[in-house]
């Protein structure tokens, strides 16, 4: 899966920026739990993503039993979080694996600076309940 994953890095609200992990199948495995102030701090952010998945930690959450949510903590700060919600917890977890697998050797996508986030067009906040 890490030979074609990559992350790619995204425009947020107030001109922030914020990342991605993309799949092969270009499905989002997980997105930045942290907004950035620019792109050298979010790809800072990166790396420093990759030198503490060993250590990180996982807590799943969900509403009502049904969407379920994967947050990844490393030195009690979040840093990464499922980009959609899952139906089952099992699936959540699958999704982290899916994210714990890629993350370490995908590439960062950079050709293109920064891309559009619909998101922002459409004033939806990334893993709100409309995004979900």
């Amino acid at each position: 899966m890490s030979r074609s994953s990559r992350f790619q890095l995204i425009s947020a609200r107030s001109d922030t920026t914020t990342w991605r992990l993309l799949g092969g199948n270009n499905i989002c495995l997980g997105t930045s739990a942290l907004r950035y102030h620019d792109v050298a701090e979010c790809v800072t952010a990166i790396a420093w993503l990759r030198t503490k998945l060993p250590s990180s930690r996982a807590e799943f959450s969900h509403s009502n039993g049904m969407k379920w949510r994967w947050l990844l903590y490393a030195d009690n700060v979040a840093i990464a979080t499922a980009s959609h919600a899952y139906g089952r917890r099992i699936e959540a977890k699958h999704g982290l694996d899916r994210f714990l697998a890629a993350a370490p050797e995908a590439p960062l996508i950079t050709s293109g600076g920064k891309v559009a986030d619909w998101r922002k067009k459409y004033g939806v906040e990334p893993n709100s309940e409309e995004s979900a």
